[in-house]
């Protein structure tokens, strides 16, 4: 669970407590939530589903709810920094598409003829590990695909980095319209390649310009997208529970 959801989860709590006609089971199943990581994976799932046993057992709690959630989005507010990694964008050529509400960032370029393209996607990557004492939360690992696209045809890449190498997980040839059918063959496991074939994989890609600098751009980029979202979703739902 990130920090800024077990302190939402947290607040939540508290205020949930204070409303001492709820029912205890309600109360249980918030605790649940607090003390179960796994539980919690998701921060809107399992925030909306609090706000819900709100509702549900006393409408009167809403204040508090809309309480909790705007001082949520007042620290979240004050506390955001664009990171100084993605603060002048992409490294050169590539270019950055991501539209508000939408979990997708993908960034592309051309090399050769060829149409390059990174997609990642923020609800799908590793948990963000921290410090107790760290100022800043961010993955450790960044993973996306790569597509090298050639007419109707695209070569890709399954990767990961942590901004000091690039990995290889996967490589797969596909309609670029992607594969139709989830039994396909779609290669080899590749730490099981040849080295010298590895090894040149590896040199294709950093030519197309998939190199530790964009992993590194890529870890960042992810978890500030994530916390703008965060931060769009909590004033969303404030407005929602406090409209008439």
């Amino acid at each position: 669970m990130s920090r800024s959801a077990s302190r939402l989860l947290t607040g939540l709590l508290a205020a949930r407590r204070a409303c001492t006609d709820l029912s205890g089971s309600a109360l249980q199943g918030v605790s649940r939530v607090l003390a179960n990581p796994s539980v919690a994976s998701e921060t809107s799932t399992s925030a909306i589903s609090i706000a819900r046993t709100f509702w549900s057992s006393a409408p009167s709690c809403s204040s508090s709810l809309v309480n909790i959630l705007k001082d949520e989005l007042k620290h979240e507010n004050q506390s955001y920094a664009k990171p100084d990694v993605i603060a002048s964008g992409p490294p050169a050529p590539f270019t950055l598409s991501e539209a508000p509400g939408d979990t997708m960032l993908t960034l592309t370029r051309t090399y050769q003829g060829e149409e390059i393209s990174v997609d990642l996607h923020i609800n799908n990557q590793p948990t963000p590990e921290f410090e107790s004492d760290a100022e800043e939360e961010t993955l450790n690992t960044v993973v996306f695909n790569v597509h090298v696209n050639k007419k109707d045809t695209s070569l890709v890449f399954e990767c990961e980095s942590d901004g000091t190498f690039v990995a290889i997980n996967h490589v797969s040839l596909e309609p670029k319209a992607g594969i139709e059918s989830e039994s396909t063959y779609t290669g080899p496991v590749f730490d099981e390649l040849d080295e010298n074939l590895q090894r040149e994989f590896r040199d294709f890609i950093t030519a197309r310009g998939v190199t530790p600098e964009l992993g590194e751009f890529l870890r960042h980029l992810v978890y500030d997208k994530e916390q703008r979202e965060y931060t769009s979703w909590l004033g969303r739902v404030a407005d929602f529970v406090s409209s008439k």
